[in-house]
């Protein structure tokens, strides 16, 4: 079998590895994590499962060896971000494999009904509050007796305790110079669920407060980044009666939703990526009490074309910048003639270049240690 991983680019994949005995080749663009190394090994030893579950797998491989092992099995893989949903369904249809299910929802839905399952902890990935919920999450979901798999970049013991503690137990599976692979099975129902839910108020200066819920994964959870109030801030003294709002990688909803809630605009819509900002944006809203309003999970922004007034951004740091482009490739494209983008960055050179060649004209503010550009369409 011949597994192709490619990016959001398809640009050519240029890493080769055989895994189960030389029976899977799998080619990448720059080599599989440790974490999904140990997951496939781990896969080969199962005892005939009738339902498999994989959380935080970013590429499909272990989904794609599992179908081929276990035909009968019902495989799923559930993500949180539409990113890499789509990135693996892409390697799916690439090996021409139509079986696999490939879930990107806040919460693992389904209780008590996985043999197996999997879950991938890579350095830089989920965080502890986190990767806690995200365990309560495979507790729930496995049947008594179910099996699940914990593989981790490195050797962190935290993770150990951890689910030593919600499991009584555990066993060691695999171990390396750069990762372990430990394995625990549900014995009970847990006795106590844990809620991962914080709720605190955002206040702008001037301006009514906020309130807001927030979960693990989502940006930023339990209060509200320096950032973000910066870009509430500036953003908000500068709306006006019957903008249409388009906040893009929402997080929470708190920028938005400021705005909407201080000023009589037309429309906001909100747009992220990420299932769990989705799911948690449209219940501020309905907590806020905002009428005219739009919540939207997408990788790639928006298709509509001149609709938008105001454009506020409070892109991530990764990826070499294309998401901090695309961000405001969006809200050019977003916005009517005359109207105004803002963008915030915690150092904005290359942002203040990017739109300002983009838009013609940008105009740098600094607030709260993060500097905001503001571009008018």
């Amino acid at each position: 079998m011949l597994i192709c991983i490619t990016d959001q680019d398809n640009k050519t994949v240029v890493k080769e590895e055989s895994f189960l005995a030389n029976k899977y080749t799998v080619i990448s663009r720059s080599g599989l994590n440790i974490t999904e190394i140990q997951i496939i090994e781990a896969v080969r030893g199962l005892a005939n499962p009738k339902r498999i579950l994989f959380l935080e797998n970013r590429t499909g491989v272990s989904g794609i060896i599992a179908r081929g092992l276990y035909p009968e099995a019902e495989i799923s893989i559930h993500c949180m971000d539409l990113y890499y949903a789509g990135k693996i369904r892409r390697n799916l249809l690439k090996n021409e494999v139509s079986s696999v299910t490939v879930c990107c929802k806040p919460y693992v839905e389904q209780k008590d009904i996985f043999d197996v399952i999997f879950l991938q902890l890579s350095k830089g990935g989920a965080t502890r509050e986190l990767t806690l919920d995200l365990m309560q999450q495979i507790h729930q979901a496995l049947h008594v007796g179910g099996k699940c798999f914990f593989s981790i970049e490195g050797n962190d013991s935290w993770v150990r305790n951890q689910v030593e503690k919600l499991f009584a137990g555990f066993s060691p599976y695999s171990q390396s110079k750069t990762g372990c692979c430990i394995a625990a099975k549900k014995k009970e129902k847990l006795k106590r669920v844990r809620d991962f839910h914080a709720e605190f108020v955002m206040t702008v200066f001037g301006k009514k407060p906020v309130r807001l819920f927030t979960i693990p994964g989502v940006f930023s959870h339990r209060e509200v980044d320096q950032g973000a109030l910066a870009l509430a801030e500036v953003a908000g003294g500068e709306s006006q009666k019957g903008d249409a709002v388009l906040d893009m990688g929402c997080g929470c909803g708190a920028i938005g939703i400021s705005i909407g809630v201080n000023q009589d605009v037309s429309r906001i819509c909100f747009v992220d990526s990420n299932s769990r900002a989705v799911y948690i944006t449209e219940k501020n809203c309905q907590l806020n009490g905002l009428e005219r309003y739009e919540v939207v999970m997408s990788d790639i922004g928006i298709e509509e074309e001149c609709g938008f007034t105001l454009f506020t951004g409070n892109p991530p740091y990764f990826s070499h910048y294309k998401i901090s482009e695309l961000f405001i490739s969006t809200a050019y494209k977003a916005l009517k003639p005359g109207g105004r983008a803002f963008i915030v960055a915690k150092t904005a050179a290359w942002h203040y270049k990017f739109m300002n060649a983009m838009f013609g004209n940008a105009e740098l503010i600094n607030r709260r240690g993060y500097e905001i550009i503001k571009s008018v369409k």
